[in-house]
């Protein structure tokens, strides 16, 4: 069997020479599948959880291409290595690195997500390089002054992807780049431990006191930087460490704000305001793209209510699976497709997969093992190309949407997503079994599990007839099934001429930018930003009533169908939900709480009248309303402020059902 682990920082390394390679192979080699494959020396300090006695990395040169190297595999193979061998020998390459292993076998390390940056003038053979980490007002959503008045508290300084959250990786000194100067930095030290949590790193400094210094901009020159982190000659690195002992200022608290910073509010300590301005920050931002989200359905002339929208907004970024149902030809495709280019998402970042009625199992979703001639082949649907940039590219968000997606059985071509779907962290997806690792050609793209992080959101639209299947209630435990409905034609002419309006506004050059697909969209949002649109409370913070009802009503159910209820997924799930409407949204809490029993517990529905006449009620043919409802009766119990116009009338179109079929549809 094998076992896989990643190390998701960053690395630096070399082309090793040939005769250091721990395989005893050389540098260069072809590999069975007719492809060059290197080896890279490792020249940059791993953390300490990385086993020391590793010197070297296998690469690919799939991962070159988007480097300008091309392997040309009509030269002579010794033409080719040269090739590869002069193109590698100009760059420090920066990867991830993952562990394979097989029980018995001898393990090996393969890099992962190469990018190269050119070596200095001054780079020697024996470099060694510090990882040293880089904060900015980009990456942590602070102010400089914010920054070090939270360094010098011994509080959280934001995230950092390249910091490693063992104990015994403390990095003795870090960064902050100036976002208005590109070679400005300032450097801060030493320190001795650290720690992790939500709110990012808190540092904790020798002697207990922060010194900073501002950094030489030789010392940048000399370095090699990568998004969030600086690669120093460790013999500059142990110069830097001197000059700020011995010339560094000591950091201190600023008792009044800085000119040019924002005031505190008085009752709120600076923390607090930090975290008030965040919060608000975040929902400014939230508004901007709802405004813009609006305005993309107007542009591509989608009729819905603003409320419909919110909905559909709240139940995306709350996790789960989005169903959009509702007649053809009422835009529930062309929604998603506003939604994502509201988001500004580039066309790697989006998958519209249309739903095959062949499909029986997720082979014919994301593919197969071939035995027979040891490779992976992924399913044609492209869902896997997305997949893998989502591993490979964790700040951008993707989103995939399958259309018409009853066609075939949900439960068994999306087996896999479903599982997925139960989880709120990053969740491994398997491909093949471990133990064909090895013989696997095109492993190295497609390893045996593919990790599905929460940057992917999945979506479906489902039309409701006779060619389709009906949803089991796995499917429907995870989901929020949206019903979209046509607004009345005088509303929607009216609204067409506001369409009208607003295209007219658009010059030609917005217009072009608007309608061309680009592999990268300008301002596009980020898997970070949407992640603030999310509220931070994890417990369940349902009103005493509406938790009573949902017991009430779950009671009710389980008398109908034993089979079904509102289990304690859907009740965290309703609390998350209602926890998180935008806080300029239309919607107020009573109609986003009659908006989630439609869509997490009435979908449920689904059987005689011999189960659910009494839950229900029965249907006047004269008086056009039902009586003798438990579930309206439930409903009767809640407060005024919960009208249940939503739910009513779908109790009311259940019981015509009941009536009319002897059953629910």
């Amino acid at each position: 069997m094998y076992s896989n682990k990643k190390w998701e920082i960053d690395f630096a390394g070399v082309l090793a020479n040939d005769g250091e390679v721990s395989t005893g192979r050389n540098a260069i080699i072809l590999n069975r599948n007719n492809n060059l494959q290197f080896y890279i020396r490792l020249i940059s300090t791993p953390p300490k959880n990385f086993p020391r006695q590793v010197k070297d990395v296998c690469g690919y040169t799939d991962d070159l291409s988007n480097f300008s190297f091309y392997d040309d595999k009509t030269l002579p193979e010794n033409e080719r290595k040269e090739a590869l061998r002069n193109f590698l020998d100009r760059y420090i390459l920066i990867f991830h690195i993952e562990l394979k292993k097989r029980d018995g076998i001898k393990e090996y390390h393969i890099a992962r997500n190469i990018r190269v940056v050119r070596k200095n003038d001054s780079f020697r053979p024996d470099t060694i390089l510090e990882p040293v980490p880089v904060f900015s007002e980009e990456t942590t959503n602070r102010t400089k002054n914010v920054f070090e008045q939270q360094l010098y508290s011994r509080k959280y300084i934001g995230d950092n992807k390249q910091v490693s959250k063992d104990d015994d990786d403390t990095p003795s000194i870090i960064l902050w780049k100036d976002s208005q100067e590109n070679d400005a930095y300032t450097l801060y030290g030493w320190f001795e431990k650290h720690e992790n949590a939500l709110g990012g790193f808190k540092f904790h400094p020798f002697n207990n006191q922060v010194k900073w210094l501002p950094l030489n901009v030789n010392y940048i020159f000399e370095s090699y930087t990568h998004e969030e982190l600086l690669f120093m000659d460790s013999n500059l690195h142990e110069e830097l460490q001197e000059v700020l002992e011995e010339n560094g200022e000591p950091l201190i608290r600023e008792e009044e704000p800085i000119k040019g910073e924002q005031s505190y509010s008085y009752g709120y300590s600076k923390m607090e305001q930090v975290t008030k301005d965040e919060e608000l920050e975040s929902v400014d931002k939230e508004k901007e793209f709802m405004d813009s989200f609006v305005t993309e359905c107007k542009i591509m002339g989608l009729y819905y209510d603003t409320k419909d929208l919110y909905n559909f907004h709240t139940a995306m970024k709350t996790g789960s699976l989005v169903i959009l149902a509702g007649m053809s030809g009422t835009g529930k495709s062309k929604l998603v497709q506003a939604y994502t280019r509201a988001l500004k998402l580039s066309k790697d970042q989006f998958k519209l997969i249309p739903v095959r009625p062949f499909w029986k199992d997720d082979a014919d979703v994301i593919g197969y093992l071939d035995t027979l001639n040891n490779v992976y082949r992924p399913g044609d649907s492209g869902l896997m190309s997305t997949l893998i940039r989502a591993n490979e590219y964790e700040d951008d968000l993707h989103i995939v949407c399958f259309d018409e997606m009853n066609l075939a059985r949900v439960e068994h071509y999306f087996s896999q997503f479903l599982s997925i779907l139960e989880t709120d962290d990053k969740h491994d997806m398997q491909l093949y079994d471990e133990e064909y690792g090895a013989k696997i050609y095109n492993q190295h793209i497609f390893p045996s599990s593919l990790t599905i992080g929460n940057n992917v959101i999945f979506v479906g639209t489902v039309n409701l007839d006779e060619t389709t299947y009906p949803f089991s209630d796995k499917v429907l435990d995870r989901a929020n099934v949206i019903t979209l409905n046509m607004r009345p034609y005088n509303e929607i002419l009216k609204m067409e001429e506001e369409r009208l309006e607003e295209l007219s506004k658009l010059n030609k050059q917005t217009k072009k930018e608007e309608s061309t697909t680009t592999n990268k969209r300008k301002n596009s949002v980020t898997f970070d930003i949407y992640s603030s649109f999310k509220s931070k409370e994890q417990k369940i913070s349902l009103l005493t009533e509406e938790s009573t009802f949902l017991w009430e009503l779950d009671k009710a159910l389980k008398g109908c169908n034993r089979n079904i209820g509102v289990g304690w997924r859907i009740l965290r799930q309703i609390s998350v939900f209602l926890n998180n409407l935008p806080k300029d949204s239309p919607l107020s809490r009573e109609e986003a709480f009659d908006i989630q029993l439609v869509q997490r517990i009435l979908t449920k529905i689904r059987g005689s009248e011999e189960q659910f006449m009494e839950l229900l009620g029965r249907y006047n043919l004269d008086t056009k309303e039902v009586e003798d409802s438990k579930f309206l009766e439930l409903l009767s119990e809640m407060p005024m402020a919960y009208k249940f116009t939503q739910t009513k009338n779908l109790i009311k179109e259940k019981a015509k059902e009941l009536r009319l079929h002897g059953h629910t549809i």
